[in-house]
């Protein structure tokens, strides 16, 4: 049995006097919520697989950028 879960990114505005406002993704409250998730599946039976991220992009005033907007989690039941 498998299960997935999804964990939303946070993130953080900062100015930057060369250009406009840029989006910062959190890392480290990231890691903590992969942490987290992980920890409580596997207290409920379930080990990692995998561990995709979902990444977007977006041009402003002629730079282009992406970020990492989500992670997607891939348990397997242990047997």
């Amino acid at each position: 049995m498998y299960k997935v879960i999804s964990i939303h990114a946070r993130s953080t505005y900062w100015s930057n006097k060369e250009s406009n406002e840029e989006l910062i993704v959190d890392s480290d409250d990231l890691s903590h919520e992969i942490e987290s998730v992980s920890n409580d599946q596997y207290k409920q039976g379930y080990e990692v697989i995998s561990i995709i991220s979902v990444n977007s992009g977006s041009m402003s005033n002629g730079n282009g950028y992406y970020q990492t907007e989500s992670v997607i989690v891939t348990f397997k039941k242990r047997s």
